[in-house]
């Protein structure tokens, strides 16, 4: 139920997803989808919830054993070739967050954690002298902001590469941590294609 949750989340959206059209998709009456989950509210929340620990759970696998420097390269890259799909589960769930209040706290819970893992990359990298930043948490919230505006870009558009977009993100990614020009953007290998 919450893979189809998540899959018609991509179509629709959160706010419009129905016990009708989930039951549907898996082939059951929606009151039986009533009966694992007390309200669509708890479902959305449970469904997003799911969606973003995998999310965190393959960025950490990918950066965790690193040094630093490949390691943000690696989440800066991960993060501008994020699925479409992907993109629109978590705009979805922006929208629909304020008037929803249990996916709104597992929505800034989610942001949290993704705060916390950059926050971290940052704190190792100025420890091992290769960022130069003054507080690793600020930081990290800049750079996550700027993601999530490019995030905005990739659930708004069908093509996956943005040009000068994604220059600016390097850019200004290498700025906030101290590095010169290139230096991220130098390892993290071709630019995805149109």
């Amino acid at each position: 139920m919450i893979d189809a949750a998540l899959d018609q989340a991509d179509a629709v959206g959160l706010d419009r997803l129905t016990s009708r059209d989930i039951g549907a998709s898996v082939g059951v009456a929606s009151g039986l989808v009533h009966h694992y989950f007390s309200s669509m509210d708890e479902l959305i929340m449970e469904a997003f919830a799911q969606f973003a620990t995998a999310e965190h759970d393959e960025v950490y696998s990918k950066v965790e054993s690193l040094p630093a420097l490949p390691a943000l390269c690696a989440l800066v890259a991960w993060h501008l070739d994020l699925p479409t799909k992907n993109a629109r589960i978590w705009m979805s769930a922006w929208v629909a967050a304020p008037r929803r209040p249990e996916l709104a706290e597992e929505v800034d819970r989610q942001m949290v954690v993704g705060l916390d893992l950059l926050t971290g990359l940052l704190a190792r990298g100025a420890d091992e002298g290769v960022f130069a930043l003054a507080d690793p948490r600020t930081s990290a919230f800049r750079i996550q902001v700027l993601l999530d505006g490019v995030l905005v870009q990739i659930s708004m558009r069908a093509q996956k590469s943005y040009g000068d977009v994604t220059k600016i993100v390097w850019e200004a990614v290498e700025r906030e941590v101290g590095l010169a020009a290139g230096t991220l953007s130098g390892h993290a290998g071709p630019a995805p294609t149109p």
